[in-house]
């Protein structure tokens, strides 16, 4: 009885802590007609949110997160406890893009802030935004 006990204990314990998150994807269309394609980790509940890109290692270049808002908001990032560079997009109502940060410090508590109020912000790997050429003419489609 004891050892059924434990091993339900065990399985309840571990499969709350698995995350699982909605997958999405996001296209970005700059003005030149050229689409860059991701795959996106939607984050909508502030845990997730406050979790973010935390402790990770490694992120695929085609790969990323999409933080949703329920309401527009001036959005205040950091790199605590991330290990990889990020480029960070934050977008407004429309997929309009509010201001873009390149290749942030891993494990920076230095704020990374929007302009103005977003719905979104998008988190990809540091130095793509320079390689597809990604600028405030681009939009945001997810």
């Amino acid at each position: 009885m004891k050892i059924n006990f434990f091993l339900f204990f065990c399985i309840f314990f571990l499969s709350s802590n698995v995350q699982s998150y909605e997958i999405s994807k996001v296209v970005i269309q700059n003005k030149n007609s050229s689409s860059i394609s991701i795959t996106a980790e939607v984050m909508t509940t502030e845990s997730q949110q406050a979790r973010g890109m935390m402790y990770r290692k490694y992120l695929d270049k085609d790969k990323g997160m999409l933080f949703l808002f329920k309401e527009p908001k001036r959005a205040v990032f950091w790199m605590k406890n991330t290990y990889i560079p990020l480029d960070l997009i934050f977008i407004k109502k429309g997929g309009i893009i509010d201001s873009i940060h390149e290749n942030l410090e891993p494990l920076s508590t230095k704020k990374i802030k929007s302009r103005n109020d977003v719905i979104a912000v998008l988190e990809i790997l540091g130095g793509q935004v320079k390689v597809n050429k990604i600028n405030l003419d681009s939009k945001i489609l997810f």
